[in-house]
C-alpha cells in the first residue's frame, strides 16, 4: 500500500476520532490511578534518582491501600549507588579506601534488596525496554514467556532488551515492555499487545499488569483474546487502536502524598496503580491523535482502561485491500459512464459513494471498528481526478473536432456567399483569393516585426484571412448594368457602385442580429464597410481617417488597390509592378496607412509572387 494512502488514512481517523470525542460523554470512572513522580515529589525528596528505599516505601504504602495491582513504568538497569554497601564499594574501587558506615542496620545496607523485597511481597509489575539495536547486554533465559500460541500472528521481533538489575528482576515474574508503536507520521495511535524476543512472547506493560491479577490469557479464536473476561480483537501484528480519554478521566496523585498518607483511604482500593513520572526530564512523551502530547504512563493507563472497558478499536487487516478494490471498481464504472456520456450520473455516484462511505465509516468507528476508509477515499479521489482529466481531454477533443467541423461549414458557407459575388461579378473571382493572401502575408510580417503588437496576433491574422473574401459582398446588390458595364462608369453610376460598402455592412448586420455579435462578424462588417476609406479622410462611405479606420479595413484597402492595379479590368490593362508600387508609395499617408506601406515595400516580392500564381483565368 502506498505510504501516502496510509498517511491519509491516519489523518482521516484522527479527525473522525476528534469529532466522535466531541459528542461522546465519558461514563464511569477509570480503573487506574497514576501515582506521579511529579515536581512536588522531586522538591520534597530531592533530585532523581532517589534511593530505592524510597520507592520501596512507596510500593509498600500503596499496597497498604489494597489495590488490585501495582505496576512501575520505570526501569532499573543499574544498581542503586546510594545504598550504603554501594558507597563503601565505590570508595574501595576508585580510591582504595576501606571504610564503613556505622549506625545503619544490616538489613538497610542494600537498597536494591529492600526494593526487591517490596516488589516480591506486592507482586508488582516491572517494565523492560525492547529494541532492534544493541543497547545493553541481555540474557534470553532470565524471564518467563507468555504460554500461548501466537504462530498465526505476525508479531514484531526485537533482538535486544534493557532489563532491571538481577536482584530486582528476580523479585517478580511480572514484567512487560514499555515500548509504544509510533506510526509513520510520528503519532501514537496503537499499541502492540505482544512482541517476540528469541522466539518467546512478551506482553506489553499494561497487559502484564493485568495478568498479574489473573494470568489466564486465552486465545478464543483467530486474532481474538479473552483477558479477565473481556474479549479483545487485534490485527495481524496483535496491535490494538487506543481510544483516548480527556485529561479529567485519569486519576493522578503525587507520590509524596501517598508516602505521607495524605490521600483518601479508599482512593487506591481495588484500583490498578501505575507509578510513573510527569516531572520535567524524567518522563517520556508521545504525540497522540489531535497533536496532543502525553506522558508514557498515561498511554499504559489508557490501554488498561480500554481493555477493561471494552473500548479498544479494531482495525481488520483486509479492509485496506477491500477498499482499494472498491475504489478501483467504482473508477472503472466512472470510466464506463464517461464513455456512455452519463456525466450527471457520474457526479451523483461520486457524491453518493462519498457520503455513504463516510456514514458507514463513522458508524463503524463508533462501534469500535476502523474500516480503513482512507484506503478507499484517497485512491477514489485520485481515480476520480484522473477520470475528470480524461473527461476534460475527451471533451476538449470533441469540442475541438466540433469546432473544426463547424469552422469548415462556416468557411463553406462563406465560400458560397463569395461565390454569389463571383457569379454576379466575374471580375472578382481570383481577386478574392489574391487579396486574402496579400493581407495574411503583410499582417504576419508586421506582427513578427512588432508593428501594431497590441492589435495583431496570429488569431487576428487568421480571422482577417477568413473574412477578407467578404469585402465586396455588397456588390450582390448592385444591378448588372452597372456591375458588368464594359467601360468606365459615369459619375452617377459610380455613386451607385459606392453603395456596395453600405450594402455589405447591412448584409452582415442582418447575420449579427439573428445570431450574436462576435469578433468574426465584426471584422467581416468592418472590412466590407470601411475598405474604401482613406488615411487622409477622403474615402467613403464614412470619411474616416487615420487610426479611426479599423486596422483590418486598412489592410484590405492596400491589398484591394494593389490587386486592382496589377490585374486587367474591363476598363483598363494591368499596370506594371513598378508603376503599381509607385502609386502605392505616392498614396502613403494619403490613401494608405504609412506604416503599412513601409512594411509592404519590404515584402513587395511576395505580393508579386501571389499575383503571378493566382491570375484571373478569364484573361489567361
Amino acid at each position: 500500500m502506498s505510504g501516502t494512502t496510509k498517511i491519509v488514512d491516519y489523518k482521516i481517523y484522527d479527525i473522525a476520532q476528534q469529532i466522535i470525542g466531541s459528542f461522546e460523554e465519558e461514563k464511569g470512572e477509570s480503573h487506574v490511578v497514576i501515582v506521579d513522580i511529579d515536581e512536588k515529589s522531586i522538591n520534597a525528596l530531592g533530585q532523581w534518582p532517589w534511593p530505592r528505599i524510597v520507592l520501596a516505601e512507596a510500593v509498600d504504602k500503596i499496597d497498604s491501600y489494597s489495590p488490585s495491582a501495582i505496576g512501575l513504568d520505570l526501569i532499573f538497569p543499574e544498581k542503586d549507588r546510594t545504598s550504603p554497601s554501594q558507597i563503601i564499594s565505590f570508595y574501595k574501587d576508585f580510591f582504595n579506601i576501606v571504610s564503613s558506615i556505622t549506625g545503619i542496620n544490616l538489613n538497610l545496607q542494600d537498597n536494591d534488596k529492600i526494593f526487591a523485597s517490596s516488589l516480591k511481597e506486592t507482586q508488582s509489575t516491572l517494565g523492560i525496554y525492547l529494541s532492534s539495536e544493541h543497547i545493553s547486554n541481555n540474557n534470553s533465559n532470565i524471564f518467563k514467556s507468555i504460554d500461548i500460541d501466537l504462530a498465526k500472528f505476525d508479531i514484531r521481533e526485537s533482538k535486544y532488551m534493557t532489563l532491571n538489575t538481577e536482584v530486582i528482576r528476580n523479585a517478580t515474574d511480572n514484567f512487560g515492555f514499555l515500548n509504544a508503536t509510533i506510526d509513520e507520521d510520528g503519532i501514537l495511535r496503537r499499541m502492540p499487545l505482544f512482541r517476540s524476543y528469541n522466539t518467546q512472547y512478551i506482553p506489553t506493560f499494561s497487559l502484564a499488569t493485568l495478568l498479574s491479577i489473573d494470568p489466564d490469557l486465552e486465545l478464543t479464536k483467530e486474532k481474538s483474546f479473552e483477558i479477565l473476561g473481556h474479549k479483545v480483537k487485534t490485527d495481524k501484528h496483535a496491535d490494538v487502536l487506543l481510544n483516548y480519554y480527556s485529561d479529567e478521566w485519569y486519576k493522578k496523585v503525587s507520590l509524596i502524598d501517598v508516602i505521607s498518607g495524605n490521600i483518601p483511604q479508599d482512593m487506591l482500593m481495588g484500583k490498578i496503580v501505575l507509578i510513573g513520572s510527569s516531572a520535567v526530564g524524567l518522563h517520556d512523551q508521545v504525540t497522540i491523535s489531535g497533536g496532543k502530547r502525553v506522558v508514557g504512563v498515561s498511554i499504559h493507563a489508557t490501554l488498561i482502561d480500554n481493555l477493561l472497558g471494552g473500548s479498544l478499536l479494531y482495525q481488520p487487516d483486509s479492509y485496506a485491500y477491500v477498499n482499494v478494490l472498491i475504489s478501483l471498481f467504482l473508477s472503472l464504472l466512472f470510466f464506463f459512464l464517461l464513455v456512455k456520456k452519463y456525466n450527471k450520473m457520474i457526479l451523483v455516484l461520486f457524491v453518493g459513494a462519498l457520503i455513504s462511505s463516510m456514514t458507514l465509516y463513522m458508524y463503524q468507528l463508533i462501534n469500535g471498528v476502523n474500516i480503513s476508509i482512507g484506503y478507499f477515499l484517497f485512491p477514489y479521489h485520485i481515480h476520480f481526478f484522473i477520470i475528470g482529466l480524461a473527461y476534460i481531454v475527451i471533451d476538449t477533443y470533441e469540442r475541438k473536432a466540433f469546432s473544426e467541423e463547424l469552422n469548415r461549414s462556416h468557411v463553406a458557407l462563406l465560400d458560397s456567399m463569395v461565390h454569389v459575388a463571383e457569379v454576379h461579378d466575374i471580375e472578382t473571382g481570383a481577386h478574392i483569393i489574391r487579396t486574402k493572401k496579400y493581407i495574411k502575408h503583410l499582417a504576419t510580417y508586421m506582427y513578427e516585426k512588432g508593428m501594431y503588437k497590441d492589435e495583431l496576433s496570429y488569431e487576428t491574422i487568421e480571422m482577417m484571412y477568413r473574412t477578407a473574401p467578404l469585402h465586396d459582398l455588397g456588390k450582390v446588390g448592385i444591378e448588372d448594368a452597372i456591375l458588368k458595364k464594359n467601360g468606365r462608369l459615369t459619375a452617377l453610376e459610380y455613386e451607385v457602385m459606392k453603395t456596395h460598402a453600405d450594402l455589405g455592412k447591412h448584409i452582415i448586420n442582418n447575420a449579427i442580429s439573428s445570431y450574436k455579435a462576435n469578433d468574426f462578424f465584426v471584422m467581416a462588417r468592418n472590412i466590407a464597410h470601411y475598405h474604401h476609406e482613406k488615411w487622409d479622410g477622403s474615402g467613403y462611405p464614412e470619411g474616416l481617417s487615420g487610426h479611426d479606420i479599423p486596422l483590418e479595413a486598412r489592410f484590405m484597402a492596400l491589398s484591394d488597390v494593389y490587386d486592382a492595379l496589377v490585374s486587367k479590368r474591363v476598363y483598363k490593362e494591368p499596370f506594371s509592378y513598378e508603376r503599381t508600387i509607385d502609386i502605392i508609395v505616392d498614396g502613403k499617408g494619403k490613401h494608405f496607412d504609412p506604416v503599412m506601406v513601409e512594411a509592404f515595400l519590404e515584402i513587395q516580392d511576395e505580393f508579386k509572387s501571389i499575383a503571378e500564381n493566382y491570375k484571373d483565368n478569364m484573361y489567361s
